[in-house]
């Protein structure tokens, strides 16, 4: 239990010590004109409260307060002082115990809370029992029934009507404890039991004492247990007032000390009824607000995350959904009914797959997963995927229920991403292709013919078989660009890199080494193979009509062919041909030459 005292500090402990002394001064007056007999001793609940609210400081100021103030009082109307000491103890343990075992040194707990109240009252009882058996055994009024019953139904009813009253109005004036219901309904309630009461105390022909029972009823039921505990301290006030003036319905009862235990009877009998009613109304409320506080925080959760369960009855085709499940459909579960999965609400597309899977999970009495579109109300088409299960009685499957999240987004977002990544891809084969790709011709340019070049001399080197390369130079190209400019240069170029793609075959690679010259790779090939291909690049480039370009009459290359040697490197190979692709220019051009 929390510490959850006033902080009111000295001036509180005066004015509880005031209040002692004022209600006992009224309660012995009282006694003095009743047969010596009070309905209620006041005072202990004044004394209860302040122990119970007071912070220690304060409190021990309230006990040194209240023991010369009792002592007084009790002088002042004819006590010795023997007495008054022995009636003084008696109020002093009694507020000690009944703080003590209440709270135990924690501060008072709250009335809404029927096990402290429980316990409160079993304080209660035996504050009242052992100051009735001091008060009785050190004014020898040991064996004086009269004497100890009054004594103690009279503390007991101080502590269990007055302290509860006291420490509820104090917490609420603090704002440490709200008021239930607002001021229409307070004023409602006040009104009832205001007539309830007056039509019961301020007459004597009727014993209409059930009306304030039902005052108590609505006042508990309005405002709980604020208005239980302001009802049963009015009614002992005004019943005591009423009781001492002759008003009362209980004058029926004739003898003067039997109405006063009849009215105690009654106290105690509307405490009995009232309080603990009041604590388990607010406890019940209390649970009810924590499940709707929790039901709303499990609906957003659910209308947050798109998630929402679903129970598919087996016995009667029924469906059940939670507002999730509603809210992922776009439907109000205040007008529209839950659908059965399969029937209305999937696409037809994935209708009998979804289907199929249901009747497999019952068939075979497992989990399932199941994906789908459904077709919400506004038309949209959404994608959803839920996880469920088979719900058995005596082994029987009764429903099938299952946890349904709309994966619309995630659904778009891998597309996205698939998107994304092939558009990656084909940007980074573009760039590769970039990379790798003479610009002017659009064949393989030098860095990719070298990188290639290595690959196959590997390969080569690994399988024994054959590789050969063919280097071509366009020959005279220096005076094409001087007499018809670099622009029938550049064409010139892309006509030869054009045939040399068509004169290769499928695993072959062409491309241009740089300026006019160009390299073919061509592996498995031998040099007499890779002659003929040569030769039929040679005769193709020769025979072109290059006069319909608006070029030269006639345009030659010249070759020269290597085949690798085992143990030889991609110079010493491109370095053979580049010898034969001389020799075939000293030659006189428009030849091919094999490296010996």
């Amino acid at each position: 239990m929390i510490d959850n005292r006033l902080a009111i500090g000295w001036p509180g402990a005066l004015l509880f010590a005031i209040a002692y002394g004022i209600l006992a001064a009224i309660s012995l007056i009282y006694t003095q004109t009743n047969d010596g007999i009070a309905i209620i001793w006041p005072s202990s609940g004044v004394f209860v409260a302040g122990l119970l609210l007071l912070k220690p400081k304060p409190r021990t100021l309230l006990i040194a307060l209240v023991a010369p103030i009792s002592i007084g009082i009790n002088l002042a109307f004819g006590a010795s002082i023997g007495i008054a000491c022995a009636f003084t103890v008696a109020n002093l343990l009694e507020g000690f115990i009944a703080a003590k075992i209440a709270c135990e040194n924690r501060g008072c707990g709250r009335f809404d809370n029927p096990r402290w109240v429980m316990r409160f009252s079993g304080a209660a009882l035996a504050a009242a029992s052992t100051s009735a058996a001091i008060a009785s055994v050190t004014t020898g009024h040991a064996g004086d029934i009269i004497f100890v019953l009054s004594w103690f139904t009279t503390v007991l009813l101080g502590i269990l009507i007055v302290a509860p009253a006291i420490v509820t109005s104090l917490r609420i004036v603090a704002g440490e404890e709200p008021v239930a219901g607002g001021k229409g309904r307070i004023a409602l309630v006040a009104g009832f039991c205001a007539v309830t009461i007056g039509l019961t105390f301020f007459q004597k022909e009727y014993p209409l004492l059930f009306l304030p029972l039902a005052g108590t009823v609505l006042a508990t039921y309005m405002l709980g247990v604020t208005g239980a505990l302001a009802m049963v301290f009015t009614i002992a006030a005004v019943g005591t007032f009423a009781v001492s003036a002759g008003t009362s319905p209980i004058a029926f009862v004739g003898d003067p000390i039997a109405e006063i235990y009849f009215f105690q009877f009654y106290l105690l009998t509307m405490f009995a009824s009232a309080l603990p009613l009041a604590t388990l109304l607010a406890k019940s409320r209390g649970q009810m607000n924590e499940i709707a506080h929790r039901k709303a925080q499990h609906v957003a959760a659910q209308t947050f995350a798109h998630v929402g369960h679903w129970r598919y009855c087996l016995r009667n085709r029924t469906s059940d959904w939670s507002d999730g499940m509603f809210h992922i459909y776009g439907l109000d579960p205040r007008r529209d009914r839950a659908m059965n999965l399969e029937h209305g609400s999937i696409i037809s597309e994935d209708n009998e797959k979804v289907r199929q899977v249901l009747a497999k999970a019952v068939v075979q009495q497992e989990k399932f997963i199941l994906k789908a579109r459904i077709k919400r109300s506004d038309g949209a088409i959404r994608h959803v995927e839920s996880l469920g299960d088979i719900e058995f009685e005596d082994g029987v499957p009764v429903a099938i229920f299952g946890v349904l999240k709309d994966v619309t987004e995630h659904v778009r977002a891998a597309k996205e991403l698939e998107r994304q990544k092939a558009r990656a891809e084909q940007l980074a084969r573009n760039a590769v292709l970039l990379a790798e790709t003479d610009q002017l011709t659009h064949v393989a340019n030098r860095r990719k013919l070298l990188a290639r070049l290595g690959e196959e001399i590997a390969r080569a080197e690994r399988s024994g078989r054959d590789l050969a390369v063919m280097m071509i130079d366009v020959d005279h190209f220096k005076s094409v660009n001087d007499i018809h400019g670099h622009a029938m240069g550049d064409q010139v170029l892309c006509e030869i890199a054009a045939l040399g793609e068509r004169a290769l075959r499928k695993g072959d690679l062409f491309g241009r080494l740089g300026g006019e010259e160009f390299l073919a790779i061509l592996p498995e090939t031998s040099g007499e193979v890779a002659a003929m291909i040569g030769e039929r690049l040679r005769i193709a480039c020769h025979e072109l009509d290059w006069a319909a370009l608006d070029g030269p009459h006639s345009i030659s290359i010249s070759l020269g062919v290597a085949v690798h040697q085992k143990g030889a490197d991609e110079t010493f190979l491109l370095q053979a041909a580049d010898t034969a692709l001389y020799q075939s220019k000293n030659e006189g051009r428009n030849r091919l030459t094999i490296a010996a």
